[in-house]
C-alpha cells in the first residue's frame, strides 16, 4: 500500500497552502501541530523504552517530570489563541496517567483543536475512553500477541494483555466513526515472527489499522539484517489478506527501515520546525518530538513565559534563523523524508512551474 494512502501520508502539508506561502516567503508560521508529553511517569517499564534506554543522551529527561495543571490549561488556551489545529499527547511516560488528562481533553475539544493520543492502552476506559472516542485518532503501542512475552517486555503483571484486548474491543465499539483506532508494533528480534498474528488479532478486535515500524538502535541495519526480508514479505502478504474498507496493514517497516539508518541530514533547512513542535513534561518546548529532552533541541522554557510569548519572541526567531539541521540533528528523524520533500518544493525552479 502506498504510504500516501494512509493516515501517515507525507503529503499532508499540501493541504495547508498558507503554511507553504509563509515558507516560500521565508516567514515564521504559527504551529499547526504540537506533540505534548504531559508526564514522564509510566505504569509500564518497557525494556526498549526510548526514554529510559535511549541510544541518545537525553540530558533534560527526568522520569518524575509532569506539566503543572495551570501551565497545561494556559498552554491549551495559547494553542486556541494562535490557531493550532491539532495536538497529540504521548510519552515521555504514559499520557493517560497524567492526573489532569480528562480536563485537558475537554479543554482541547472545546477549543476546536483536533485531538489524538499515543498510549499503552492500559487506562483506555471510563471517562478517558469516552472523551477519546471524539479524538481524530488513538494509537496503542503493542509488541506481542502473547501475554507472557507482552508482560515480560513491559515489566507488568501477567494477564495484562487480555485486559488490553478488552479495552481495545470496548473502545472500538464506542468511538466515533471518524476516530482512527490504530496499533503500532515496533518490530524487534524477539517479536518479528508475530507480525502476521498481530494484524489478524487487531482486525478481529476492531482496530482500523496496524502500523509496523522498525526498532531503532545505534546499528539499526545490523540489528534487522537477519530477518528484515522475512518481515517485509510477511507484511506484503498480510496486506493482501486483510486490507479492506475498514482495516489496513501499514508497512512503515520497509520504508522506515531504510530511513532509520540515516543519522545525518543532507540539508540545512528544516521546514517542519516552522509549524510543528514538542512540549515536554518538564514544560520545555522543543523543535520536534525527536529533539525532546535534548538540550540542543530546546526552544525555551514555559516555566518563565507563555507558549504564545515564547513562540513569537525575537529570541525564538533568531534561534530558528541560525538553525542548521546538518549540525543539530544527528539522530533518527521521523520527519527526514518530509523535509526532503518540502525542501524540494521550496527550491523548485519557479520559472517553469506552469509547464506541468
Amino acid at each position: 500500500m502506498n504510504r500516501n494512502e494512509t493516515p501517515y501520508s507525507q503529503l499532508k502539508i499540501f493541504y495547508h497552502p498558507e503554511i507553504l506561502e509563509h515558507l516560500l516567503n521565508g516567514e515564521r508560521c504559527v504551529p499547526v501541530y504540537i506533540r505534548i508529553k504531559p508526564t514522564n511517569k509510566c505504569n509500564h517499564n518497557c525494556n526498549y523504552c526510548h526514554y529510559r534506554n535511549s541510544y541518545l543522551d537525553l540530558d533534560e529527561y527526568d522520569p518524575n517530570d509532569e506539566i503543572p495543571r495551570e501551565k497545561m490549561l494556559e498552554t491549551v488556551a495559547c494553542m486556541k489563541e494562535l490557531g493550532v489545529k491539532a495536538v497529540t499527547f504521548s510519552g515521555g511516560g504514559e499520557p493517560l496517567l497524567y492526573p489532569y488528562i480528562e480536563e485537558t481533553f475537554e479543554e482541547v475539544l472545546d477549543a476546536g483543536i483536533d485531538l489524538s493520543i499515543i498510549t499503552n492502552g492500559s487506562l483506555l476506559k471510563g471517562k478517558r475512553a469516552e472523551l477519546l472516542a471524539k479524538a481524530k485518532w488513538v494509537r496503542i503501542s503493542i509488541e506481542s500477541v502473547n501475554d507472557d512475552e507482552y508482560c515480560k517486555i513491559r515489566g507488568i503483571k501477567k494477564g495484562s494483555f487480555d485486559d488490553l484486548c478488552e479495552n481495545i474491543t470496548r473502545f472500538a465499539e464506542i468511538k466515533e466513526k471518524y476516530c482512527e483506532l490504530g496499533v503500532n508494533m515496533v518490530v524487534t528480534q524477539d517479536n518479528h515472527s508475530q507480525v502476521t498474528e498481530m494484524g489478524r488479532l487487531m482486525k478481529k478486535l476492531g482496530a482500523n489499522h496496524v502500523k509496523y515500524s522498525p526498532m531503532c538502535t545505534n546499528d539499526t541495519y545490523g540489528y534487522h539484517e537477519s530477518f528484515k526480508d522475512e518481515v517485509s514479505e510477511a507484511l506484503s502478504k498480510l496486506q493482501k489478506e486483510l486490507n479492506d474498507d475498514h482495516f489496513r496493514i501499514i508497512d512503515l517497516y520497509t520504508g522506515d527501515f531504510s530511513d532509520s539508518v540515516i543519522f545525518e541530514r543532507q540539508y540545512k533547512e528544516c521546514p517542519l520546525k516552522e509549524f510543528i513542535c514538542g512540549i515536554g513534561a518538564n514544560s520545555k518546548v522543543y523543535f520536534c518530538q525527536d529533539k525532546a529532552y535534548l538540550s540542543d533541541g530546546c526552544i525555551g522554557d514555559l516555566k518563565t513565559t507563555t507558549f504564545t510569548e515564547l513562540w513569537k519572541s525575537e529570541k525564538t526567531t533568531e534561534l530558528f534563523r541560525s538553525f542548521d539541521a546538518r549540525t543539530i540533528c544527528k539522530q533518527h528523524c521521523v520527519h527526514d523524508s518530509r523535509n526532503e520533500l518540502i525542501n524540494s518544493f521550496l527550491k523548485m525552479d519557479r520559472n517553469h512551474i506552469n509547464f506541468i
